[in-house]
């Protein structure tokens, strides 16, 4: 499982379950969240995360976040990975 296009940015505020706002070089860009669990111990303003730049031009949101730092840690947020993974594995049959 890979990620394209991923960028840094700063987490600035998370005002529902499926939005996030965060700065990426100073600008402010509304973001998609792939994670719809609270995540308050993670999301926390200022914070280091990682978004993934979509090619769909008819998406509300440019970016999805993905992962974000917590101390030396990056923590994947992607809820969705994991059965990803999963397929990956069976089709190639290394699980």
């Amino acid at each position: 499982m890979k990620y394209n296009k991923m960028i840094k940015a700063k987490f600035i505020e998370r005002p529902n379950r499926f939005v996030a706002y965060c700065e990426i070089d100073g600008e402010v860009e509304k973001v998609h969240v792939k994670n719809t669990g609270r995540c308050k111990e993670l999301l926390i303003p200022g914070c280091e995360v990682y978004l993934e730049e979509s090619d769909n031009p008819s998406r509300a949101t440019r970016y999805s976040l993905i992962a974000t730092k917590k101390g030396e840690r990056l923590i994947n947020m992607d809820s969705q990975v994991t059965n990803k993974m999963v397929l990956e594995s069976l089709k190639d049959k290394s699980l």
